[in-house]
């Protein structure tokens, strides 16, 4: 760990920077000196590269929700500021603590019992780096005596460019409100390219994809890079985020979908005391031809 309190992971052509405090997330994540993720630029979680989702994905509406005949209302987690909605747990706002690392691998924990989220909760994150690519690997691990809902996610930042196109394959995508609540599910039937190679700047979107079959690929023809991302089959929904600007977007590997546990907690992971809900990504990249703006 450097002055700052950050480690960096290298194997190969792949360089990872991760900071614990700073809600154990990644601040850039290069291959040979390309930025696969965006480069964080300040120290604050929400310039992040990519940040660990855990206990729940997304948004739960207003923060409040009815369990086994508990009503529960979580206060806003927003850092420095407001959101009207709980949002993509607690782990992306605590610091988490380095258990281990290597120069290609990293341990890290967070241990929640601070009483906002009902239930105490232990996670972990494993980051490694290889000659194939990068490993994240994360679990939760229920803590409490009562059976607690639990998602796990990874919320990656990719550069905007015009040349960006993103391919995922997903049978279902959700209208959401403005304030990117869940409106109505549309159904294509089979699972489909929403954006039909079309540049990803060219949907502004705040959604949740269902129905994932096989990889998420970003391809960047501008840089002459694509990106892939194997999810393991737990992640079966993906968040996707497109902002009026272009300056970045999100495409995030998800166990459930946004207010799942309002509207169908059946989605969501039920785990008794000491179960475990396991999550993990890899993410690949290679050349293709650069092709001019």
């Amino acid at each position: 760990m450097d002055e700052d309190g950050l480690v960096t992971l290298v194997a190969a052509d792949y360089e990872v920077v991760i900071a614990p405090d700073i809600g154990g997330s990644l601040r850039s994540l290069d291959w040979k000196g390309l930025p696969l993720f965006r480069r964080a630029r300040t120290g604050h979680i929400l310039d992040a590269a990519c940040f660990p989702i855990v206990p729940f994905c997304n948004r739960i509406a207003q923060g409040r929700f009815v369990l086994e005949g508990g009503d529960h209302c979580l206060p806003s987690n927003f850092p420095d500021g407001w959101h009207p909605h709980a949002l993509h747990g607690y782990g992306w706002v605590r610091p988490w603590k380095l258990i281990s690392h290597d120069a290609s691998s990293i341990r890290l924990v967070h241990d929640y019992a601070e009483g906002e989220w009902p239930w105490r909760y232990h996670a972990e994150q494993h980051v490694s780096v290889a000659m194939d690519g990068v490993r994240m690997h994360m679990s939760v691990t229920n803590l409490g005596s009562g059976a607690m809902p639990a998602g796990l996610g990874f919320h990656p930042y990719f550069p905007g460019d015009a040349s960006a196109v993103y391919h995922g394959l997903h049978r279902s995508e959700w209208k959401t409100s403005a304030d990117g609540l869940p409106l109505v599910l549309v159904d294509a039937g089979e699972a489909v390219d929403w954006w039909q190679g079309a540049p990803v700047i060219s949907r502004v979107v705040d959604t949740i994809q269902e129905g994932r079959a096989g990889a998420l690929t970003i391809r960047r023809p501008a840089s002459g890079l694509q990106i892939e991302m194997e999810p393991s089959d737990a992640l079966s929904c993906t968040g996707v985020y497109v902002g009026q600007d272009g300056d970045f977007f999100c495409v995030e590997p998800l166990t459930h979908p946004t207010d799942a546990i309002n509207r169908e907690p059946e989605r969501m992971a039920m785990l008794a005391e000491g179960q475990t809900l396991e999550a993990s990504l890899r993410i690949r990249a290679r050349h293709i031809p650069v092709e001019d703006d």
